[in-house]
Parts: C-alpha cells; sequence; structure tokens
C-alpha cells in the first residue's frame, strides 16, 4: 500500500541542463508511453494475484480447501509477514542481479506461486504458498521505483510514482469483473471457478514475465527503443542530475544522517499516520467483495462484480485530490479529507440498513481511503532532507503501510457478517486516530516553523543545523 515511493528520495527541484529541452521533452514522453505503461501492466497483474483470494473466496472456496474461516483470515495474513521479511533483502538482490533480470524473475515465480493456488487442497498448503506470493511480490514495486531512477530525474519521478500507482486501484477494479466472468466457468473440464480464477491470473502473469526478461531494459543507453542521440541525452541528463539515494547507498559518510531519521519525531508520527490509514486499505482490498456480499448481493458472482464501482470512484477522487494537492502545494488537509470522506462511508456503513444506502457507503469510503497515503507520502518526502535521511525515513513509513496489512486482514470475520460491524468500527477507529495524528502533526509543524523564524530574527544563523533542521528550511505543511 501502497504503496504504495519505497526507498526513494525525491527531489522537486530541477537542475540546470544543457540539454536542448525539445529534445529532452521527446525522450521523456518516450519513456512515457514505452517504458511506464509496461511495467505499470507488469505491477497490474501483482495486484490481481494478490487479490484473487477475496474473490475466490465466494465460490465455495473455503469449503472446497477445508479450511475455517479463521483460517482463511490466517492466510490472508501470513502474505504481509513474507512482504515485510523479504522487502529489503529483495533490493538488495535488485541491484546485484539488475532490474532487468530481477523484476521478471520475481513476477514469473509469483505468476507460478498464483497459478499453484488452483491445486490448494489444504491449510497448510494455503498458507504456505500465500507466505511465499509475499515474498516474491515484495520486491516488485520498490524495485520498479528503483528500475525508473535509471531512466528519470528526481524531478520527474512524482508523477511517475503516482501515474504507476494508479494501476494498483484500476487493477481493484478490474478485479471484481474478470472474477465474475471467470467464476461462471465451474463446473468446466471438471474444475472449480475459483480454479479457473488462479490459473487463468496467474498463467498470464508468467507469460508476461518471459516478455518482460527481453523487453525492459538495462540502462538506457543500451535500449534499443532509442536511437542513439536519445541515449547519450538520457545518460547525460542523469549524470549532470543531483543523484538518487536509496539505503544500499548507506555508508560510513552519511551514516548520521540515518540515525537522524531513527531518532527524529516527525518520522515516527508519519508512521503512525501510514499505520492508521493503511489499516482501512488493506481491509478493504482483501474483503471487499465479501462485505459487498453482505448487503444483500447474496449471488457470488453479483458480489464480485458490484465490487467493481467502488475502485472506479476511487481512481476518479484520487486523481483530483492529487492534483489539488499538487496545485495548492497543501498537504495534511488533503490527506484529513480524504479520511474524513472515508470516515462518512463507515458510518453509513454501521448506521444504514438498506441495501442501496450500504452501497452509496462503500463506495464512499473506498473513495476516500486511497486519497491518504499518496498525499502523506508526499507531505513526509518533501519535509525531510539531507537526501539519506528521506530514503530511510520513507523505508520506515513504507514498513508502516505493509505492517497494516497484519491487522487489516483480520479485523472482517465470518462471524459478524452479513454486516461486519466489527471491521467497520475498527476502521472508524483509525481513521479518527489518523484525523487527531495528522491535525497534530501540521500543528507541532507550524509551531516548528515559528520557531525558527524567531531564532533567524533574533541573529541565530543555525551555521551547525543541516537539513530540515536549518533555520531556512520552512515545513511544509
Amino acid at each position: 500500500m501502497a504503496s504504495r515511493g519505497d526507498y526513494i528520495s525525491i527531489d522537486t527541484e530541477p537542475p540546470e541542463s544543457t540539454v536542448d529541452p525539445q529534445l529532452e521533452a521527446n525522450l521523456v514522453r518516450k519513456l512515457d508511453t514505452r517504458l511506464l505503461p509496461f511495467l505499470s501492466f507488469m505491477y497490474l497483474f501483482s495486484s490481481l494475484d494478490r487479490s484473487s483470494l477475496g474473490n475466490a473466496v465466494l465460490d465455495n472456496f473455503e469449503e472446497d480447501v477445508h479450511i475455517t474461516p479463521d483460517q482463511f483470515n490466517a492466510c490472508v495474513t501470513i502474505f504481509y509477514v513474507g512482504f515485510i521479511i523479504f522487502q529489503i533483502p529483495s533490493n538488495i538482490l535488485l541491484k546485484r542481479f539488475t532490474a532487468k533480470r530481477w523484476l521478471p524473475f520475481l513476477m514469473f515465480v509469483w505468476g507460478a506461486i498464483a497459478t499453484l493456488h488452483a491445486t490448494a487442497s489444504g491449510y497448510i498448503q494455503l498458507m504456505t504458498m500465500r507466505f511465499f506470493l509475499g515474498v516474491f511480490e515484495s520486491g516488485f514495486f520498490p524495485g520498479v521505483i528503483y528500475f525508473l531512477t535509471l531512466f528519470y530525474k528526481r524531478s520527474e519521478m512524482a508523477t511517475r510514482i503516482a501515474l504507476f500507482w494508479g494501476s494498483t486501484v484500476a487493477a481493484h477494479a478490474f478485479a471484481g469483473i474478470l472474477a465474475y466472468g471467470i467464476l461462471q466457468l465451474r463446473g468446466s473440464s471438471g474444475l472449480t471457478g475459483w480454479q479457473w480464477l488462479f490459473l487463468i491470473e496467474g498463467l498470464p502473469t508468467m507469460v508476461v514475465a518471459i516478455i518482460a526478461a527481453f523487453y525492459l531494459p538495462t540502462s538506457p543507453d543500451t535500449w534499443p527503443m532509442l536511437t542513439e542521440e536519445e541515449r547519450m541525452i538520457a545518460v547525460y541528463r542523469l549524470e549532470s542530475s543531483q543523484q538518487h539515494y536509496t539505503l544500499d547507498d548507506l555508508d560510513a559518510s552519511n551514516k548520521k544522517q540515518a540515525y537522524k531519521a531513527f531518532t527524529d519525531w516527525k518520522v515516527w508520527m508519519w508512521m503512525l499516520m501510514f499505520f492508521c490509514g493503511s489499516v482501512p486499505n488493506t481491509s478493504v482490498s482483501n474483503f471487499l467483495p465479501t462485505i459487498v456480499k453482505g448487503m444483500g448481493y447474496d449471488n457470488k458472482l453479483s458480489a464480485n462484480l458490484m465490487s467493481a464501482p467502488p475502485y472506479l470512484c476511487a481512481v476518479g477522487v484520487m486523481i483530483i485530490c492529487a492534483y489539488s494537492s499538487d496545485r495548492m502545494n497543501e498537504r495534511a488537509y488533503h490527506a484529513i479529507v480524504g479520511a474524513l470522506v472515508c470516515l462518512i462511508g463507515y458510518i453509513l456503513l454501521i448506521s444504514l440498513v438498506q441495501r442501496s444506502f450500504l452501497y452509496a457507503g462503500v463506495c464512499i469510503a473506498v473513495s476516500g481511503i486511497f486519497v491518504i497515503n499518496p498525499i502523506v507520502n508526499a507531505w513526509l518526502t518533501s519535509n525531510i532532507a539531507p537526501d539519506m535521511k528521506k530514503s530511510v525515513a520513507t523505508a520506515m513509513a513504507v514498513s508502516a503501510n505493509n505492517a497494516a496489512g497484519l491487522v487489516g486482514s483480520n479485523i472482517y470475520r465470518s462471524s459478524d457478517s452479513p454486516r461486519y460491524l466489527f471491521g467497520h468500527t475498527i476502521n472508524i477507529i483509525f481513521l479518527s486516530c489518523f484525523v487527531a495524528l495528522a491535525m497534530l502533526q501540521r500543528f507541532l509543524l507550524v509551531r516548528a516553523n515559528r520557531k525558527k523564524t524567531f531564532k533567524a530574527a533574533e541573529g541565530n544563523d543555525g551555521d551547525n543545523l543541516l537539513g530540515d533542521e536549518s533555520l531556512e528550511f520552512m515545513y511544509r505543511l
């Protein structure tokens, strides 16, 4: 949840360049149309394979695999355990093997594991597959972000990450529609609907991974898609740009910056905000079809189909809020608005009983969920400096984001069906905490800016203060 800018430090100030602006614009356009869409397409399969279990459960999955509802929740949870454990090791291996080899390898293996879900026949087998699915999916998002730094300048990264991240929301919408069609194959060739679902979503993942192994470039100066002139421009503009920093660049010279991230109260506040905002995100991602079924869409096919529109609403709201936040250069209130929209949706879900109103409530709740984390991520990265401190702080926030899945995957219990009031109430609590934390963080940043202004007015030049501690660094709200 992303998840969605793992470990990457992004600057918003472009460096001066002697490259012809038109030639550079043509190069970036080619990257935006030939590289970024393919990577987004790969990530769409990651989201599909991750969420397929939530759609499969509506096709008698628990009965066929001989697991209880509590064991199903445990299988959802174990995915996040593997995800958290392997995320950083995966990025270390990526630098050793190159993204061209490592990203397709991860995709092929998780596609194979997703396909093998069709053979699930017991609790231990399913738990094992879910754990390793998390292991091999964990490194893909941060790996792609690192890969993009080989082609884009820091000043170009934020927009590309937002576009790439959007494929996740689109995948959730597509997953419901796809499951609606696939589950109707139950009985064909002696297979259940959920077996067809895992096969049809898993096998293409492996095919795309093989294509990616040949299509993805190692670096811009070796990509046949670019002309010789474009390759030279691509290399030069990155050499003349400020450097990207990742956790792998940690050394004795910047170790103090990393330590500063661990001792900065602001970072811990944003970690808490990420955690609180991600619990509703992960719970909805795993259980929305089940929640929709509880509203009275008893037919398993209609429940999957009706889980798509809320995500389509979320795409529109996310784009509008992200554009408004960037245009106004304001983060706190936009994140709070997203959380309040969520809260309204969940309050409707626990207060009303008529199906049409309940469905409107879930559309409102999902619309606000995907606003929160992108804006909080932008808020954090714009207020932490220098670069290594920012990279470590981002990694800490991502860890909090992923840890929220351990909670979010366990709050929608079959014993609470069909209303699932317990899960909705837990999400209301976490969203309320998020709003309180965001308001407190904004207040503390305003106070910190006033203190800096007061010290500067007194003639304190703060020469010994660096990065975001500098008196010249004003925190963005």
